[in-house]
């Protein structure tokens, strides 16, 4: 399975599991639908460069794959079949100013230090005036 990006170089992950970067030809075992997700691309500051995109990709068997022709190509014909599939370019948007991962990190432990406070502070007797 041939899988493209514009701009190059997005990781790519087939069915929850990563599996390189692209352009990328990756071999499959099973004929079906597949989900492919590429991206996020990061930029050398973890900034956000271009968003991730997914999407579902139906991989149909060619002809000599059903049954009983499968059998003749597989046993009596012990002929080595490529089957290439092309899922497609995947055009990756440009994201927004985000800031860099490690200021995400620190805002998020921020939040659930208080959050943690406020779970751990005692239940007043009577609730507040409002």
């Amino acid at each position: 399975m041939l899988v493209r990006s514009e701009p190059p170089g997005a990781p790519v992950w087939i069915d929850g599991h990563y599996v390189g970067v692209t352009p990328l030809e990756h071999g499959f075992a099973h004929y079906g639908t597949s989900q492919l997700r590429v991206g996020p691309l990061r930029d050398e500051h973890d900034r956000l460069q271009y968003a991730e995109q997914a999407r579902l990709v139906e991989i149909e068997a060619p002809w000599y794959e059903t049954f009983p022709i499968d059998f003749v190509f597989e046993v009596l014909l012990p002929v080595r079949l490529v089957d290439e599939h092309d899922a497609g370019e995947f055009v990756l948007e440009p994201a927004g100013d985000q800031p860099p991962a490690e200021g995400r990190v620190e805002d998020i432990r921020a939040r659930a230090e208080a959050f943690r406070s406020r779970a751990l502070a005692p239940i007043p007797e009577e609730p507040p005036a409002q």
